[in-house]
């Protein structure tokens, strides 16, 4: 028992890690475009205001978690750049780090012009968690009388301060350590069989879907894993932040001696969200009731319609993962198949954010016609035939174990006719009123909720609304799949709780 309390506890902390890394990776696509569209009409400007994005993400990391885990507090992105310049003016001028020595590379590098040690989006997300705990822990806080100016939430960046110098001073004997892990996990995934790798990678990512721990596992293969030396001797960590600095540097076969075939941890999703699943959704129509097929196709045709052109999975997944755990292994067979397939295709696509229709235009076919070898037909030998073992395999599986997919099981609410304030209160009722809610989150998908008691959670009645899945992390928090208003419900709730 102790044991199951805690990992539920690990996943909750987990999900809590992966909720706050959504808000600064969410910001790249604005980045990539102004490169992709910058490289097409040969544009250095706009290149130039793309590429500073991703070679700053380290300050972006760190405000965005912070952020994301603070209540989108101000003081807490404040504190946050305060975090990660004091540290990495602490690490560098203890260990004596020149700009010489920064520019170089290796162990070391330039970070918002400071030298330190090359911690990349890490040394950002420390920052950012160190900013947001003490967001969390002092902005309560109250000071005698005489001290009464630095009380509350002017205290949190002084406790920031305080606690990142301390950091910087710890960090420079433990660091090397963790880098040593690094680069050993970055040698195995960049290693000989790198089809392999993009499997594991597939596979993995799609099976932490339910929940919501694929945010934690696709930025170090992103961000840190594998190297990349530019023209002028900086070096690139991270999948997706080597391609886009290939692209700026006119590498056209996204291959260098020091890091082959940037995209592999990439592109595999392009055929799962520009044919399999939408053919998924096309299967789970056919077999509907006759009676419910009106409601089953706006429902369906809605999530593919959003997989198909942003590449947001989840309203498609959550129609299967927990009615029939068998679909939910093979998507993820799958999903590691088209990786390793489209490694072996020799592809080069990069996404933003998501790898819909728009990143495949914007990252695959717009490159190609500036002579960038991204093979963007891949997507397409790879994704018909795998449309068709999945219209094919979802038909036979609902039909033969009568899975309940939309269209088979009654829905009393159609989520769509109904306003925020309304929704959000038809929620709170199935979670056990307002004063049983503690805090409110969201993510693209996902209505993420807090509660003081999780044994009053109404799950059938949340899945009568329409929630498209309903996930539980630990004993009091639960995540409710609501599309893409999940914000503005949130928004809602929070709203009434402040009020």
């Amino acid at each position: 028992m102790n044991l199951i309390k805690s990992l539920t506890g690990a996943v909750s902390r987990l999900s809590l890690i992966g909720r706050a890394l959504m808000l600064p990776i969410s910001l790249l696509p604005a980045a990539g475009l102004l490169l992709a569209f910058g490289d097409k009409f040969d544009l250095p400007l706009m290149m130039h205001a793309g590429g500073v994005i991703f070679d700053n993400l380290p300050l972006l990391f760190a405000i965005g978690s912070a952020v994301g885990l603070a209540g989108e507090s101000g003081i807490a992105a404040l504190s946050a750049a305060v975090s990660i310049l004091i540290i990495n003016t602490t690490i560098g001028t203890m260990l004596n780090i020149t700009p010489e020595m920064a520019m170089s590379g290796g162990k070391y590098a330039l970070v918002l012009g400071i030298p330190s040690l090359q911690m990349g989006v890490f040394g950002g997300l420390i920052s950012g968690i160190l900013a947001a705990y003490c967001y969390n822990k002092f902005h309560a806080i109250q000071l005698p009388e005489f001290l009464g100016f630095f009380s509350g939430k002017r205290f949190v960046p002084l406790a920031t301060a305080l606690f990142s110098f301390l950091l910087g001073l710890l960090l420079p004997y433990i660091w090397g350590h963790i880098q040593d892990g690094i680069n050993a996990l970055s040698g195995i995934v960049n290693g000989g069989n790198q089809a392999l790798s993009t499997f594991i990678f597939g596979l993995t990512e799609r099976a932490l879907i339910p929940l919501g721990l694929h945010h934690i596992w696709y930025p170090s293969f992103w961000y840190s894993f594998g190297e990349y030396t530019t023209t002028t001797g900086q070096v690139i960590h991270g999948d997706q932040t080597i391609w886009f600095k290939m692209l700026a540097e006119g590498v056209k076969s996204f291959s260098t001696d020091s890091y082959q075939n940037a995209g592999k941890f990439m592109q595999g999703e392009f055929p799962l969200m520009l044919f399999a699943l939408p053919a998924a959704c096309l299967a789970m129509y056919h077999e509907a009731h006759t009676k419910n097929k009106k409601i089953a196709a706006g429902i369906l045709f809605s999530a593919a319609l959003t997989c198909f052109l942003t590449g947001i999975t989840e309203p498609v997944e959550f129609t299967f993962i927990f009615v029939a755990p068998i679909l939910y292994v093979f998507n993820a067979i799958m999903a590691g198949l088209s990786y390793m397939a489209m490694y072996l295709l020799d592809a080069h696509i990069a996404k933003s954010f998501s790898a819909g229709l728009i990143d495949y235009i914007s990252f695959g076919i717009v490159p190609s016609l500036n002579g960038f070898e991204t093979n963007y037909l891949s997507a397409v030998i790879v994704g018909i035939p795998m449309a068709i073992i999945y219209y094919a395999v979802f038909r036979f599986v609902i039909r033969r174990l009568d899975v309940k997919t939309p269209g088979r099981v009654t829905i009393t609410t159609n989520i769509d006719d109904i306003s925020d304030n309304e929704l959000a209160t038809k929620v709170l009722a199935s979670v056990g009123g307002l004063d049983n809610v503690q805090s409110s989150t969201a993510c693209i998908t996902r209505l993420r909720l807090q509660l003081k008691q999780g044994d009053l959670i109404d799950k059938d009645g949340l899945t009568q609304l329409g929630a498209k899945g309903v996930v539980y992390v630990g004993d009091t928090g639960i995540q409710v799949i609501l599309g893409s208003r999940a914000q503005f419900i949130s928004n809602e709730i929070e709203e009434l709780l402040k009020a």
